[in-house]
């Protein structure tokens, strides 16, 4: 099981600014950051909301060293407590926590490999790239490559990314109730919304923000 460390490494996925070997990072993230679990059934569909006001350790100092088009962070593992996602689905709910064995198995876990710029243009309102993890559910750990775009507003960084994945690959079972009348589908979708303060140290960076260069 990948130990606990904290999620904000996700948080410069898309950090475009970053041109030079290696960048000294403070990231603050915001609380209405969130992660989102959505899943159906033959009869309705349903939604897991874990909220940024209960991810631990808010603010981090990071080290991002950039290799070509790809970064690799300081910190590069998080994990999530399952209990902490929610839902006005109560049954919902209780099915997956049922579904990852919340009691043998509290967290989620996410390494982040390293993550791929894509080269924007200079008049485009976002950046694009793509992230290369391995996720950990119930003890099984598979690769993952999540396309994410970042968006600036002034001093923030709102960073969105999504992944469909099929349960099976954990080697869990889609839970069915009454009798099997309501059969929940193997596909899930992972989506995020992280809302992102950036604080660089002035002299590990040279700032490229859209054309324009900052020292």
């Amino acid at each position: 099981m990948i130990m606990k460390k904290n999620i904000l490494f996700i948080c410069i996925i898309l950090n475009s600014w970053i041109v030079s070997s290696q960048t000294n990072i403070t990231v603050d993230l915001q609380k209405n950051s969130w992660i989102a679990i959505y899943g159906t059934t033959n009869v309705l569909s349903f939604k897991l909301l874990h909220n940024g006001d209960k991810i631990a350790d808010k603010t981090v100092n990071i080290t991002a060293t950039q290799n070509h088009n790809r970064i690799y962070l300081s910190l590069n593992q998080l994990s999530l407590k399952v209990n902490n996602f929610d839902s006005d689905n109560k049954m919902a709910r209780r099915d997956f926590l049922k579904l990852v064995k919340a009691d043998s198995y509290p967290t989620l876990g996410i390494q982040l490999n390293y993550i791929e710029t894509t080269p924007g243009i200079e008049k485009e309102a976002y950046t694009k790239g793509n992230v290369f993890v391995n996720i950990t559910i119930t003890g099984v750990t598979k690769p993952y490559n999540i396309p994410v775009t970042s968006t600036q507003h002034g001093e923030y960084v709102s960073i969105n990314g999504a992944k469909k994945i099929n349960i099976r690959d954990f080697g869990l079972e889609p839970p069915q109730e009454i009798l099997g009348l309501i059969k929940v589908s193997e596909w899930i979708s992972i989506q995020f919304h992280f809302v992102c303060k950036f604080t660089i140290e002035k002299d590990s960076v040279t700032l490229n923000t859209k054309g324009r260069t900052i020292q």
